[in-house]
């Protein structure tokens, strides 16, 4: 074979093994695109299906004028103009006005639930502001060592802020809807009275109805002695609970964990309890009676707002 024909061969093979890298460079790059499209569809879909819902479970808010034709729901947030203030003062005490004769405090405690009844109690509320000083136990119970004392509404840990509705004094600093994580109240009055709310009532309302004090943080679990569904809200972790009964009294609760909504439900179901609301729970549930922790913090945490009963 003469050398020039050798080298023209060559060259053929050449052009033929560049050709057959060219196509299969080609048909990787097919493959790899039909690939990143069967990929990133699924995740365009999730992303379009679970938007919705983010919005379906975010407040609703209404004109109050309007807010006596919807059904009471943690859904709804009635709107209002009612003016707020950066601080209510001095913390204060209400004098709540119990039916009936009984020790001031007794204690109710059943199982893995701490609760304490006070009767015709003396009750402050911590809080005074948006953001109010951060506190453990010991620090509350030196300022009343002769009280009753839990933690109730909760806070952000990340800011310190307080969330839900808030009066103290009589005075409005937090209204419904600033905060998606809590949507009802318990509520002490000026008369002496207590009941709940939830965020399909002004605070316009609220107030022109006396309330002196709000506690705000998780789900009613009992409202005008009818007991509500479980809405998955109380799990298996430590909760804070205040309640009343139709005698006025007012309970302290702090359900261990693992106690859960059957496990509450079925330890007060003898109680006649008129309205229970769910507090600050996890690290944030904490006890004291008398300069005696009964319940200490999971792990020492500062919270922002207590109540104190004497």
């Amino acid at each position: 074979m003469s050398k020039a024909l050798y080298n023209s061969r060559m060259k053929r093979n050449q052009k033929k093994k560049s050709k057959a890298w060219l196509i299969w460079l080609l048909l990787v790059i097919i493959v790899a695109a039909i690939a990143a499209v069967l990929i990133v569809k699924p995740f365009s879909k999730s992303k379009t299906t679970t938007a919705p819902s983010s919005s379906k479970n975010a407040p609703i808010k209404v004109n109050p004028s309007q807010s006596a034709t919807i059904i009471s729901s943690s859904s709804v947030v009635a709107s209002d103009d009612t003016q707020k203030v950066a601080s209510a003062g001095e913390a204060g005490w209400v004098q709540v006005k119990s039916k009936g004769t009984a020790d001031k405090f007794t204690d109710m405690s059943k199982g893995d639930v701490t609760i304490y009844k006070a009767h015709n109690p003396k009750v402050l509320k911590t809080a005074t502001s948006d953001n109010p000083t951060l506190q453990v136990l010991p620090d509350v119970m030196a300022q009343y060592p002769n009280a009753l004392i839990m933690n109730t509404s909760g806070f952000n840990m990340s800011t310190g802020q307080i969330t839900g509705f808030q009066i103290n004094n009589g005075k409005l600093f937090t209204n419904w809807g600033e905060n998606k994580r809590a949507n009802t109240a318990f509520v002490i009055n000026k008369d002496g009275s207590s009941t709940v709310y939830d965020s399909s009532t002004p605070a316009s309302e609220i107030l022109a109805k006396g309330a002196e004090q709000s506690y705000s943080f998780g789900s009613i679990l009992i409202k005008n002695g009818v007991v509500q569904p479980d809405d998955g809200s109380v799990n298996w972790m430590i909760h804070s609970y205040l309640a009343n009964d139709a005698d006025n009294n007012i309970y302290v609760m702090v359900a261990a964990t693992g106690v859960a909504y059957q496990g509450i439900m079925d330890t007060v179901s003898d109680m006649h309890l008129k309205d229970l609301v769910v507090m600050d729970g996890g690290g944030s549930s904490q006890m004291g009676f008398k300069g005696q922790t009964l319940v200490a913090s999971q792990d020492n945490r500062q919270v922002g707002d207590f109540i104190v009963l004497k």
